[in-house]
């Protein structure tokens, strides 16, 4: 009896006829997975039916090309249909308040900033930043709250030292390269 088992062993050959289609890797992987989920249904569906003194591995071999043959021929009629709509701004796809756009830049360089903490200090910042609470992050990591107290303060500290030394550094950039 064949199984999905003895199906997924052709994912090679699959990967092969849809390399001598010509299709690019980054889709090969979906259509893979998309040629084997239509085989199983297919065999669970009692479509398989190979030719009396065929053997029924190379029967499957021949069966699942076919399937592959007819998927790389889809994509290849629908690939000249594929657009992407690009969105001036990623906000407008929101429901809610969008920050504006210098917003999202200054949370991006905070978030560098952020990158610049020692580790330690920033697993703490983002556990508070999540909301939970110094003995549930103490809980969590280990340590005394205490030390998570301590934790909190010194990354809290590096951070805005981080954060002032980057504005200092922004502002002499701009008073030596003023906008024309």
């Amino acid at each position: 009896m064949l199984d999905i088992d003895s199906i997924a062993r052709h994912t090679a050959t699959i990967d092969d006829v849809l390399r001598r289609w010509r299709i690019p890797s980054r889709d090969r992987a979906d259509i893979v997975q998309e040629v084997l989920l239509g085989a199983w249904r297919s065999m669970r569906a009692g479509r398989f039916q190979p030719r009396p003194g065929v053997p029924d591995a190379v029967a499957l071999k021949r069966w699942i090309v076919g399937i592959s043959w007819r998927h790389a021929s889809h994509y290849a009629t629908r690939a000249h249909r594929r657009y992407e709509v690009l969105v001036p701004s990623a906000g407008r796809l929101c429901q809610d308040h969008a920050p504006a756009p210098l917003e999202q830049v200054e949370a991006r360089r905070a978030l560098d900033d952020l990158r610049r903490v020692d580790p330690r200090f920033r697993a703490v910042l983002a556990l508070t930043a999540q909301g939970y609470t110094i003995a549930e992050i103490a809980a969590e990591i280990g340590h005394n709250p205490n030390t998570v107290w301590n934790r909190l303060r010194l990354g809290r500290l590096w951070f805005r030292r981080v954060r002032r030394r980057w504005r200092r550094l922004a502002r002499a950039r701009r008073e030596h390269h003023p906008r024309r």
